[in-house]
């Protein structure tokens, strides 16, 4: 399998994810505080998927550059990543759209727990495909703990205060940026 095709797909619809998510910023038809305001749920889903979408990428992107065996269960597990990176933007719009609802909370974080849950699967399949490889950084004991713990503080955060759950998977964004910034020096 052509890991150059593939890597190219995967960028095309990372791009396409990343961009259409601002669409979803409307510019007000008066220009005021209040209506500038009314933007803050919708630009704070953005950031926060954006950074995600971003950081996603660069692991993606360092996984596919150690791989030298693309096989079946790497070009699988990579399209299933693919099918959920599409999700993003409908669930940064939802919660952007009803910031105030635990069910758009709650497929927010679905959604970017399964995504990540699939890149792990990504990267177990490259590394599987080739055993010389190092896995991701995002797949120690203590980045899962964080990415996973995250996730799970940010859904039943959501249940409560449901933009709660953003802020939460923005946090554990920046923790864990910080971390890899640490681990590669």
């Amino acid at each position: 399998m052509n890991k150059d095709r593939l890597t190219a797909l995967s960028d095309g619809i990372v791009a396409i994810a990343a961009t259409i998510m601002v669409l979803e910023l409307a510019v007000p038809n008066t220009l005021s505080i209040i209506t500038l305001s009314d933007q803050i749920p919708t630009l704070l889903a953005y950031i926060v998927s954006f950074a995600m979408i971003y950081a996603s990428w660069r692991s993606h992107h360092n996984a596919f550059e150690k791989a030298e065996v693309i096989d079946g269960k790497v070009f699988i597990a990579n399209g299933v990543w693919l099918l959920l990176i599409s999700l993003v933007p409908f669930s940064t719009g939802l919660m952007g759209k009803f910031p105030n609802s635990i069910l758009a909370a709650s497929i927010y974080v679905l959604v970017i727990l399964l995504w990540t849950s699939s890149f792990q699967l990504v990267d177990i399949t490259i590394t599987n495909a080739n055993p010389d490889t190092a896995p991701d950084e995002t797949r120690g004991n203590l980045e899962r703990l964080l990415l996973f713990g995250g996730y799970i503080l940010a859904l039943i955060s959501s249940f409560f205060i449901p933009m709660l759950g953003v802020i939460v998977i923005g946090i554990m964004i920046i923790i864990m940026s910080i971390r890899i910034i640490k681990i590669k020096g």
